[in-house]
């Protein structure tokens, strides 16, 4: 287990957040999990983005229901940026929240180089009553309520926003 998920299950307890983990061959992308999620009743199924903005001055967490399409202008101009934003190349994913693509999760923004990254939350997250993220690797989940995952993105994030 590395140590930024040590440090994940470490702030989840100091919460007192409940969670249940599941190990599970890697899931790289929302698709290659099949059916896995809804047979062990995980709850909502997520994807994580990592962008940044169009001068890469600025990164944004997006996390939104699995099953949307991310409109970025419309993003942009939420968060009041230019419409070009991109996604964040692989050095700045593993420089800012220590992962590697197909692992991107929201638990990372515990990551010390991640103190000013604002999480963008789908609002929709909120009609279920658990979702599930990688604990930084793609071969675990870790299921928790979403009052449980707001609170742990209130207490670790710089800003969240609810788009």
């Amino acid at each position: 287990m590395s140590e930024q998920e040590q440090k994940i299950y470490k702030a989840l307890d100091d919460l007192g957040v409940t969670y249940e983990k599941y190990e599970h061959p890697a899931f790289a992308t929302c698709d290659s999990s099949g059916t896995f999620y809804k047979d062990n009743d995980m709850g909502v199924d997520c994807k994580n983005i990592f962008l940044q903005n169009r001068r890469g001055k600025k990164h944004y967490l997006i996390v939104l229901l699995a099953d949307k399409k991310l409109d970025i202008p419309h993003l942009a101009e939420f968060l009041d940026e230019h419409k070009k934003m991109g996604f964040a190349s692989e050095g700045r994913l593993n420089k800012y929240l220590g992962l590697t693509p197909g692992s991107v999760t929201p638990l990372a923004i515990i990551n010390q180089n991640a103190l000013d990254i604002p999480v963008i939350l789908d609002k929709e997250i909120f009609d279920y009553e658990y979702v599930h993220f990688h604990p930084s690797r793609n071969t675990a989940s870790i299921k928790i309520t979403t009052d449980d995952f707001m609170k742990f993105c209130k207490m670790h994030a710089c800003d969240v926003k609810i788009y």
